[in-house]
C-alpha cells in the first residue's frame, strides 16, 4: 500500500482514482497540497490527466447516475481531512455493486458522503443570502467571502444569472482566490496585492466608487429603521444568520 499525493483538484482526485483501480494499489492515504501524509510508505505524486479522470466521471454517471457525480463533486468541496479516502471507497462500493448506492445509508462511505454534501450546500446557501456587495471605482462589484468550505463553484451560477448586465468579482479571502465575470465569461483568478482589508473585507478608499459610502449608509439607515429595539433578540438572530458571516456585512458595521 502506497501513499497517493495529487494537485488538489477534482479532476486529480478522478486520477487518482482511476489510478488506484489500474493497478489495484489501493492508498493508505490521499495527500493534497498543504495536508501532511502519513511518516510511513511511499508516496507516489499522480499528475493529473483529464482523459483518466473523464472516464472516472463516466463510469461514476454510468453506474451511479448525474445525482451521484454531483454528490461526490459536492463531498469534495468539502475539503474535510479524509474526504479523498472516503470518495475513493465510495467509487469502490459502488463500480462493485454497478447500482446507485446513494440511499445506502449501512456503508459508511455512502452515509458519509452524504453527510459533507450536505453541509456544502447549506454553506452554499447561507452564502447566497448573506454575501454583500460593494461597487469599486471601475464600476466592479466586489464581494469578499470566508465560507467554511470551498463553495465559489456552486453560488456563481446564481449571481451570474441575476447579475448578467453588470461586473463583478466573489474573493474567498480563505482560499485565496475568486471568480471574476465581466457580463460575457467568468474566470478564476487570484490577487497578490489586495486592495481591500482582509479582515472586514471593505475595499480601500481609493478605488471605491464615489458613491459607495453614500449606499452603504442607506442600508444602514434602513436595517436601523426597521429594527424593533425592544424586540432585539441575538440568539434567535444568530440561529438564522450564523455569526460568522457577519464580518462581511455592511449592516453589521453599524
Amino acid at each position: 500500500m502506497s501513499n497517493y499525493s495529487y494537485d488538489g483538484t477534482f479532476p486529480g482526485l478522478l486520477t487518482v482514482i482511476f489510478q488506484a483501480f489500474s493497478s489495484k494499489d489501493w492508498p493508505q492515504s490521499i495527500v493534497r497540497p498543504g495536508k501532511s501524509g502519513l511518516l510511513f510508505g511511499e508516496t507516489i505524486n499522480i499528475e493529473t490527466d483529464e482523459i483518466k479522470a473523464s472516464r472516472v466521471w463516466e463510469g461514476v454517471k454510468q453506474n451511479g447516475g448525474m445525482l451521484t457525480c454531483e454528490q461526490l463533486f459536492h463531498a469534495f468541496l468539502s475539503l474535510d481531512d479524509d474526504v479523498e479516502m472516503v470518495i475513493l471507497n465510495y467509487c469502490r462500493e459502488l463500480f462493485s455493486q454497478k447500482v446507485c448506492i446513494a440511499t445506502n445509508f449501512a456503508n459508511d462511505s455512502v452515509l458519509r458522503v452524504s453527510q459533507l454534501e450536505r453541509k456544502v450546500l447549506r454553506e452554499a446557501q447561507h452564502m447566497v443570502m448573506f454575501i454583500r456587495f460593494e461597487q469599486a471605482a471601475d464600476g466592479t462589484w466586489f464581494a469578499p467571502i470566508s465560507p467554511k468550505y470551498d463553495i465559489l463553484p456552486l453560488i456563481t451560477g446564481h449571481f451570474r444569472l441575476r447579475f448578467a448586465d453588470q461586473p463583478w468579482l466573489i474573493y474567498d479571502t480563505r482560499r485565496g482566490y475568486g471568480i471574476y465575470f465581466d457580463t460575457k465569461k467568468m474566470e478564476q483568478i487570484t490577487i497578490d496585492n489586495p486592495t481591500f482589508n482582509t479582515i472586514s473585507g471593505q475595499l480601500n478608499s481609493e478605488v471605491t466608487h464615489p458613491d459607495e459610502d453614500k449606499w452603504q449608509e442607506m442600508w444602514k439607515t434602513y436595517f436601523k429603521g426597521i429594527a424593533i429595539r425592544e424586540r432585539t433578540n441575538l440568539r434567535c438572530q444568530q440561529n438564522f444568520m450564523p455569526k460568522r458571516f457577519w464580518k462581511y456585512l455592511t449592516e453589521k458595521k453599524l
